[in-house]
């Protein structure tokens, strides 16, 4: 896998190609994914601690650790399910309204190739909480349920200095790594249904340039439903 990187983040056309005259084989995507769905759950797990109070008042102090560890748990498989299987999915979907054939197993493999960009983005963002999660001032809970003391709870983590530098710095670096995998989706695709470049830039495009407008938005505008700013 190591050999490959090189070819796959900056020849994508090439890579693909090639690997299009090779039997299917979901093996290295497999542990590129896992690779990634660790980073995130190691990073759900750091951020766990800023909501430490909350878990806390609501099951006692042990439970901090234990929502901590489904926090990671939950990162994992939502990274598995959602950057994986979902934007295959997609892709695999849209590429049908162009006449796209191939079966979806080669497009799940080349969706988790084109996943390396993203991780390297996830792993630095892990680097960057390291220095701004100690830096959130964790407010404490008086009554965990009061609803306007939860509504409080997350309203002050959500406005607190470093927690939003952190949270836009991170959308910054997460929607300018999806833009590189998407330039390797995009050659992906494009060999996995056999369309045109075109086509399948407008594949690739429709699902990113939904999720990267989500992402900074809710990094840069907030969500005022969960206490936003």
């Amino acid at each position: 896998m190591k050999g490959m990187l090189p070819y796959l983040l900056f020849r994508p056309d090439a890579f693909f190609s090639e690997r299009m005259k090779e039997p299917e084989d979901l093996k290295i995507p497999g542990i590129i994914v896992v690779i990634g769905a660790i980073i995130s759950a190691v990073t759900a797990y750091l951020m766990s601690g800023v909501y430490s109070g909350l878990f806390s008042a609501a099951a006692g102090e042990g439970m901090a650790s234990v929502m901590g560890a489904f926090s990671a748990l939950s990162a994992f498989f939502a990274f598995l399910i959602l950057w994986w299987i979902i934007f295959a999915g997609i892709f695999y979907l849209l590429s049908m309204a162009f006449a796209g054939n191939g079966m979806f197993r080669r497009t799940l493999e080349f969706t988790g190739y084109g996943l390396v960009p993203v991780i390297v983005g996830l792993i630095i963002s892990a680097i960057v909480s390291l220095y701004y999660i100690p830096l959130v001032e964790v407010p404490v809970i008086s009554n965990i349920q009061d609803p306007a003391a939860v509504q409080r709870f997350m309203s002050d983590i959500l406005t607190d200095p470093a927690f939003r530098e952190f949270t836009r710095i991170s959308a910054v670096i997460s929607v300018i790594f999806l833009a590189w995998s998407a330039n390797l989706w995009i050659f992906g695709i494009r060999h996995a249904r056999n369309l045109t470049v075109r086509n399948a830039i407008i594949v690739v495009l429709i699902p990113v340039v939904i999720f990267a407008i989500y992402t900074l938005y809710t990094a840069f505008v907030g969500m005022p439903f969960l206490g936003g700013p």
